[in-house]
């Protein structure tokens, strides 16, 4: 679900400004079985240079009634189609994370 609806975002823009627009466009998914601390995208520590290119990594844990589901990674990279990842529950998000 996380996936199809990051997708649907298209090509990330290629400055600072606009994939943290992008990562804000994110929030209004209709999360009704999943609860995500924090919201979903999530907390990051900024975008950063990947190679020639900027990246913005976001994270969140994705809970259901039953218990922790995973840690959900959203990256968003200059140019590309995000993608979505699922840690195993546990997996740490940094403290200093925003």
């Amino acid at each position: 679900m996380l996936r199809r609806h990051a997708g649907r975002a298209g090509e990330s823009p290629a400055d600072e400004a606009g994939l943290l627009a992008a990562a804000r466009a994110l929030e209004d998914l209709d999360h009704a079985r999943v609860r995500f601390e924090p919201s979903y995208p999530g907390v990051t520590a900024g975008p950063e240079l990947a190679g020639d290119r900027l990246r913005l990594v976001l994270a969140c844990r994705a809970h259901d009634g039953y218990g922790e589901l995973g840690t959900v990674f959203t990256t968003l990279i200059a140019g590309r189609k995000p993608t979505v990842s699922v840690a195993p529950p546990g997996a740490q998000i940094d403290t200093d994370w925003r």
